[in-house]
């Protein structure tokens, strides 16, 4: 079985028992979802799979089905996870704010005054924002020219591993619910005038309905990011970084945006520093496991293609 095929079979039914779980788990709990919300994004996975196997089989343009491939299995994955990131917090833990403050405190990372020079520096407070909410624009020039380079293997691993991280991430938030860094530290964003963040208290409504088991009807389109620990956003930082690091032309400008995405992600995105640290962690494995699941070992040594920063990059 080559790279195409593994990678496929393993995202679709990494996608299809996550759409299974969801689905039972809701049943059980007061969440409901717009329909179209969730059927319209799976349709377009679905669509773009269907186009995939044209282009693979009738038309030979593999490049093209490559990326219509990972398309649809990120549309796809990226509703089911705002689903399902909803659904890990109803059964209600105690939310654990005051122990990721302590892991902080014990790190020695004062998030407070983190807050207080960004808006001291609000030159690069804006840097740090546009590169918090660039990951869209990435995912989409991942998706779009690692296949038309003829590198479809670096990017089918990383979306694997984005699926993987997403899952991993969302798990793990439901067993660690916290409500975010600005409600915990009861931040007022009057007092910091010069600070954007992307992700302040906007959640907190439809967190706080989750956890607490009232009804909640979602626009998973419109659906906001509640976890906390571990943060997904740093996780696909990385991923992201080490999805273009094969590619010379996507290389450098990725680690730069990525870095600062990484930085910017305890204020832009209410997160402890022990949230990022635990989500870099997590892509860290997601991405190992991955290529072993999806590159056999003797492709590897003989392409190169998509290796770690630490090895040899290939040229492009």
């Amino acid at each position: 079985m080559d790279v195409t095929q593994r990678s496929n079979r393993f995202a679709w039914a990494t996608i299809g028992a996550l759409l299974l779980l969801d689905l039972v788990w809701m049943s059980q709990t007061a969440i409901s979802v717009v329909p179209l919300s969730l059927v319209g994004p799976l349709a377009i996975g679905v669509g773009a799979v269907m186009l995939a196997v044209y282009y693979r089989v009738r038309r030979q343009e593999t490049r093209l089905a490559d990326a219509l491939d990972l398309v649809g299995q990120m549309t796809a994955f990226m509703v089911l996870g705002a689903l399902f990131s909803y659904l890990v917090v109803t059964p209600g833990l105690p939310m654990r704010d005051a122990a990721l403050d302590g892991a902080d405190r014990l790190l020695g990372l004062d998030w407070l005054g983190y807050l207080r020079w960004l808006d001291g520096h609000a030159w690069f407070a804006r840097i740090l924002s546009a590169a918090y909410s660039s990951f869209m624009p990435q995912i989409i020039l991942l998706l779009v020219v690692l296949p038309f380079m003829g590198q479809a293997q670096a990017a089918r691993v990383t979306v694997f591993a984005m699926i993987v991280a997403g899952i991993v991430t969302i798990a793990i938030s439901g067993l660690v619910p916290a409500l975010s860094t600005f409600a915990h530290y009861g931040v007022d964003l009057a007092d910091y005038p010069h600070l954007r963040p992307a992700a302040a208290f906007i959640h907190l409504p439809d967190l706080l309905a989750a956890h607490s088991g009232r009804p909640l009807h979602l626009d998973l389109t419109k659906a906001y990011g509640i976890i906390t620990f571990p943060s997904y956003h740093a996780a696909l930082g990385l991923l992201a970084l080490l999805g273009a690091w094969s590619n010379r032309w996507l290389r450098w400008p990725f680690f730069l945006v990525n870095i600062l995405m990484i930085v910017a992600t305890p204020i832009d995105g209410g997160h402890y520093f022990s949230d990022v640290l635990g989500g870099l962690s997590v892509a860290a494995g997601s991405y190992l496991l991955a290529r072993r699941l999806l590159v056999p070992a003797d492709s590897a040594m003989r392409s190169g293609e998509g290796q770690l920063p630490i090895g040899q990059p290939t040229a492009s």
